[in-house]
């Protein structure tokens, strides 16, 4: 079956064998390549974007169609920030995989095609699997910081960072996706915050910091939203559902994954820390911080480091026997450890009276 792309046409699900809709008249071949096949999530009359799987010339591609003029100047940036970012973990468009058709009413859409990138979102990972060990989730960390690296490097920040925007292809690679909120850093929109005038803010309860929710994000507002992701992939609790210190905004989660090194869980408090100025830089900052912490892990770990554990083990070992016998060698020498000693009269008595007994005594001790 095809699919008509016309969000008010009566009846949308149309035979392959068709060209042009029965139903409203709307072509079914979109730009003479794309058919729409399904929608991938449940068709909202009053939502802002559809999303459905096409096929163009024998690939299966993701569609995702504006609804709402309003929201085209973001729409666009979209299409022109994933035309221009080339990397396997963002989804690919082609040049001209950003169109616009008219309805046979008039109604202009604006559609974007891009990469069908297969896998599951960390949130449906986390939900079938559980939550992600240590060594997992500082892979998945490097893997999306790389990505954030990218798209910061070309003056870029997402604005949306969460679970269900992350995917995991079948081969383990992380992609991030939907670009629909992204912001580009510009000289106006410097003006703009540093004038508090209006800009609009996008706020996903749980990973959005105070200064994005105020019109103001900034790239490192990225990194406050990874962190909070990170705290939900190890400890399998939504960040809005955990305590949080009404002073100071963060969230207490380090009793819920004790398998964590302190080293990471550090680093990502500092991922989550309440002002911007407080986190780290950059992304290559969080990827030296990274590699830092894992090699010196690795290093405690390694034969040489087992063996310098084994020698301190050892030596300590060594020290503790030592003390014991210079403490034993002390009370033999004392004469307090003679039990005759104690005894002056006994021991006066012995003496003279029966120096047999008394040599006798000695020798055996």
């Amino acid at each position: 079956m095809s699919y008509c792309i016309n969000p008010k046409c009566p009846d949308r699900q149309q035979p392959d064998s068709r060209t042009v809709c029965a139903a409203c008249g709307m072509a079914l071949l979109i730009q003479g390549r794309y058919r729409l096949l399904r929608p991938l999530r449940e068709v909202d009359e009053w939502g802002p974007t559809d999303i459905f799987a096409v096929d163009d010339r024998g690939t299966r591609k993701v569609l995702k169609l504006l609804k709402q003029p309003k929201l085209l100047p973001l729409f666009e940036r979209e299409a022109t920030t994933l035309q221009q970012l080339c990397h396997p973990g963002i989804p690919h468009v082609d040049l001209d995989g950003y169109f616009t058709v008219t309805t046979p009413k008039g109604k202009e859409l604006h559609g974007l095609v891009m990469e069908n990138i297969q896998g599951q979102t960390l949130e449906n990972w986390l939900a079938e699997h559980g939550t992600a060990d240590s060594t997992l989730a500082q892979d998945w960390l490097r893997q999306i910081t790389e990505i954030l690296g990218l798209v910061h490097q070309n003056q870029l920040f997402h604005r949306d960072i969460k679970l269900s925007n992350i995917m995991r292809r079948p081969d383990g690679q992380l992609a991030l996706i939907d670009f629909g909120t992204v912001r580009q850093m510009t000289g106006t929109y410097l003006a703009k915050i540093g004038g508090k005038r209006d800009v609009t803010s996008v706020v996903s309860p749980g990973y959005t910091p105070i200064e994005q929710i105020n019109g103001k994000a900034v790239p490192q507002s990225d990194f406050y939203a990874l962190g909070r992701s990170f705290v939900y992939v190890l400890t399998g609790q939504h960040p809005i559902d955990l305590e949080e210190d009404a002073s100071t905004g963060q969230i207490s989660w380090r009793h819920l994954a004790p398998h964590v090194p302190p080293w990471f869980a550090d680093l990502i408090d500092d991922l989550m820390a309440p002002f911007p100025g407080q986190r780290p830089l950059n992304a290559e900052e969080i990827l030296q911080r990274l590699e830092r912490g894992l090699s010196g892990w690795r290093q405690r770990l390694s034969p040489q480091g087992v063996m310098r554990l084994l020698l301190a083990a050892n030596l300590c070992l060594l020290l503790l026997n030592l003390a014991v016998g210079w403490h034993w060698l002390q009370r033999r020498q004392s004469p307090a450890a003679s039990p005759i000693s104690t005894l002056p009269g006994l021991r006066s008595h012995l003496t003279t009276a029966r120096p047999r007994v008394h040599d006798l005594s000695l020798s055996h001790c």
